[in-house]
C-alpha cells in the first residue's frame, strides 16, 4: 500500500516554504535599507516611557483576556488567566502558532477543560476579534488614505461573513441531525453546547463589551508607543496598523512572528507616514520586545 504524507506534514512545509521566502526578502531589504551604525543609534533615541506603558496596558488586555475567556468557558478569572498566559507565553517561544495546541493541553490537563469546549471558546474569541478588527478598519479607513487597506478590509469582511455563515450552518444541520435521531459524535456535542450557552443577549453584550475594551487598549498602546516617535502617526493610523499587526501576527510563522511583525510595522509607517526606515524598524522592535 502506498504511503502518503500527512496532510499536517504538508501544512508544515508549505508554512516553512513560505517563511524560508519571507525571511530572504526581510534579508535583502535589511541589506539595502538599513544601517547598524543609525539603527543603534535610533535604539537609544526611544524615550524609554514608550516601552514602559506600552507594557503596563498589555498586561491590562491580558487580564481582559481573561476575564472574556471566563465568561465564554464559565471557569474562575484565574484558571482562565493561566490559559491565557499559556497561550500568549507559548506562541511566544514556539513557531507555527504552536501556542495555540500548548494552550488546550494545558487547559485540560490543569484544569480538567474539555478540549471541544475550549475549542468552541477560541472559535467564538476570534470571530469577535476578527469583527472588532473589521469595525477598526472601516472606520480608519474613511479617515486615512493608505494603498491596498481598502482591499484588505473587503477580503476580511468576506473571511469574517464566511465564518458566520459557516457558524450558523453548522448550527441548523446539526440540529436537523438530533431531530432525525442520527448519531452524533459526544464532542460535537460539547461543542454545540458550549455555544449553545452564549446565545443569551446579556452575555453576548458582556462579551462585546470586553472585546471593545481589548482593542481600543490594544489601539491605545499603537498610538502611544508610534506617536511618541512620529509626531504625525494619528489615531486613525493606530487603527490600521492595530489591523495589519493582527494578520501579521496571526501568520504561523517564527516565535512571536519575529520578522513578521517588524516587516509590517516598518512597511505600514513607510507607506503611510513615509517614515525614515531606521526609525521605523527600531521603534518596531521595541514595540514588538514590549509586547511580548
Amino acid at each position: 500500500m502506498p504511503h502518503f504524507p500527512s496532510l499536517e506534514l504538508r501544512h508544515k512545509k508549505i508554512f516553512l516554504i513560505v517563511n524560508f521566502a519571507v525571511l530572504i526578502l526581510i534579508i535583502i531589504w535589511l541589506r539595502e535599507n538599513i544601517s547598524l551604525r543609525l539603527l543603534i543609534d535610533q535604539f537609544k533615541a526611544v524615550p524609554p516611557q514608550g516601552p514602559i506603558v506600552v507594557v503596563i496596558l498589555n498586561i491590562g488586555v491580558l487580564a481582559i483576556y481573561a476575564a472574556r475567556l471566563s465568561l465564554l468557558l464559565m471557569v474562575q478569572r484565574l484558571q482562565a488567566l493561566v490559559i491565557v498566559i499559556i497561550g500568549f507565553g507559548m506562541n511566544g517561544i514556539l513557531p507555527f502558532r504552536l501556542g495555540e495546541l500548548a494552550r488546550i493541553a494545558y487547559a485540560r490537563q490543569l484544569f480538567a477543560i474539555a478540549t471541544p469546549r475550549l475549542l468552541t471558546a477560541t472559535a467564538v474569541e476570534k470571530l469577535m476579534d476578527l469583527c472588532a478588527l473589521l469595525i477598526l478598519g472601516i472606520f480608519a479607513s474613511q479617515l486615512v488614505v493608505v494603498p491596498y487597506i481598502n482591499k484588505g478590509i473587503a477580503t476580511s469582511a468576506l473571511f469574517v461573513g464566511g465564518l458566520m455563515f459557516a457558524l450558523v450552518f453548522a448550527v441548523l444541520l446539526l440540529a436537523h441531525w438530533k431531530r432525525l435521531n442520527k448519531q452524533i459524535y459526544k464532542w460535537i456535542l460539547e461543542a454545540l453546547a458550549t455555544l449553545r450557552v452564549q446565545c443569551d443577549r446579556r452575555r453576548i453584550f458582556r462579551l462585546a463589551l470586553l472585546t471593545f475594551v481589548i482593542w481600543v487598549i490594544t489601539v491605545t498602546s499603537v498610538y502611544w508607543m508610534f506617536a511618541l516617535i512620529f509626531p504625525q502617526f494619528s489615531f486613525p493610523d493606530a487603527c490600521l496598523l492595530t489591523l495589519v499587526l493582527a494578520f501579521a501576527i496571526a501568520v504561523p510563522s517564527a516565535p512571536a512572528g519575529l520578522g513578521i511583525v517588524e516587516a509590517a510595522i516598518v512597511a505600514y509607517l513607510q507607506q503611510a507616514i513615509q517614515a525614515e526606515a531606521n526609525l521605523a524598524l527600531a521603534t518596531a522592535l521595541v514595540f514588538h520586545l514590549s509586547i511580548v
